[in-house]
């Protein structure tokens, strides 16, 4: 999951966020199944035209409470890096995250 990733505004287009995303995508594609994000509408560019793909499928968490929750408020802003899962990643299936206090709801 990559999170925070930022440019000070007069600091953009630069090439200062490929950077980092050249970098945090070479340790995806070396040890992860998959990245994934959530963006804003400003950010998803920078992903996009790196090579993200917008998830198209349902997303999800596991609730400590009440298991597996849907987060129909995320769908539509997550990306997702194949990395070492390759071309295999099926938006008919559920993207399911680990859960964290604070982050999600």
């Amino acid at each position: 999951n990559v999170e925070a990733v930022g440019v000070r505004p007069d600091a953009r287009r630069r090439g200062l966020g490929g950077q980092v995303m050249a970098a945090l995508e070479g340790i995806v594609d070396r040890a992860y199944d998959l990245g994934a994000l959530s963006a804003s509408e400003d950010g998803a560019r920078l992903y996009t035209v790196r090579g993200w793909r917008r998830w198209d499928g349902r997303v999800c968490a596991v609730s400590p409470e009440e298991g597996i929750v849907r987060l129909a408020d995320e769908e539509g802003d997550v990306y997702v890096w194949p990395g070492l899962a390759g071309d295999v990643l099926d938006p008919a299936h559920e993207l399911i995250f680990d859960w964290r206090d604070g982050d999600v709801m």
